[in-house]
């Protein structure tokens, strides 16, 4: 089974040597909040190859900023996100794949309105991404690298009638290109992309551009076994622009860091994510301090 998920994934004519020592690099990327593509980014790379991934996303803010400052928040203010994704990636060929992710949203935030602290919340089916990723690989001895064109549809599936509404109503159209190089023992994937939102029903989100870096380790590989392990360094850069109407706008410049552990067996693979703002620029007072918990589990077949 291994042998032959190694001939699918490099092709006949790759070098014997590379696809003995490439398959656990199918599966070995840290997921952003908007680059990542099902399952854990790389697999699978076959014609005709298909997965699923959950994902759970655990988000915490609770201080308050403007522009560069931590103001005080004598009330507590504070914001809670959970997102559960369920991902799906079918690959037509080895170079064009078709991917989907629905989000399910629970959040809650207390924040002032009119002097009062008001608690607002929102939960139900999110906006969902439709992605087409464009792969362009080069297989050389001994590691491999690949250029790679997203254009992605953000559709107005979540509802705007709660509180904090999980959704805004609109249709956004964005773009990412990244590029990966890999070794038996290293990873590297940098991804740019942007966001392009609409017109939403009540408020409109503003446009986001965004630079994701990780750099990965293949600590452990048990070949005979098909398992290993990977630890990564994940940095996202984001720039948002200011919405309209929003009674907390994220406008501004963040950038967060953090560790990535994900171990594979075969055609299944366990990732465990976290992630923490260190440089934190408002356009306006809104939440700070974000901090992120992530946990995910794929299969290929």
């Amino acid at each position: 089974m291994l042998c032959q998920t190694i001939r699918r994934i490099c092709g006949s004519h790759a070098p014997v040597k590379l696809r003995h020592t490439l398959l656990p690099l199918c599966f070995a990327a840290a997921a952003s909040a908007f680059g990542h593509q099902p399952v854990m980014d790389m697999a699978p790379r076959w014609a005709g190859g298909y997965g699923v991934q959950l994902f759970q996303v655990h988000s915490i803010a609770d201080d308050l900023r403007h522009g560069e400052s931590t103001l005080p928040n004598p009330h507590r203010l504070g914001s809670r996100v959970d997102t559960t994704w369920l991902e799906g990636v079918y690959t037509f060929q080895r170079e064009f794949r078709i991917t989907a992710k629905v989000p399910y949203v629970d959040k809650s935030r207390q924040w002032l309105q009119d002097s009062q602290v008001i608690r607002q919340t929102g939960h139900g089916l999110g906006d969902i991404v439709i992605g087409a990723p464009i792969k362009k690989y080069v297989n050389k001895r001994g590691y491999t690298y690949n250029l790679s064109l997203t254009p992605n549809l953000r559709l107005p599936t979540g509802s705007t009638e709660d509180d904090w509404a999980v959704g805004d109503g609109s249709w956004d159209a964005g773009v990412s290109l990244s590029y990966s190089f890999e070794t038996p023992k290293w990873y590297h994937l940098y991804d740019l992309y942007y966001w392009k939102n609409g017109s939403g029903r009540n408020f409109d989100q503003g446009d986001e551009l965004g630079f994701d870096a990780n750099i990965g380790w293949h600590a452990w590989h048990d070949g005979d076994n098909g398992r290993g392990l990977f630890l990564m360094l994940d940095i996202a850069a984001r720039h948002i622009e200011p919405g309209k109407n929003q009674m907390v706008d994220p406008a501004g410049d963040t950038i967060a860091v953090g560790p990535v552990a994900m171990y594979y067996h075969e055609d299944w693979m366990l990732k465990f994510e976290y992630r923490q703002v260190v440089y934190d620029k408002s356009k306006s007072m809104r939440f700070g301090d974000h901090r992120r918990f992530a946990v995910g589990f794929g299969l290929t077949f």
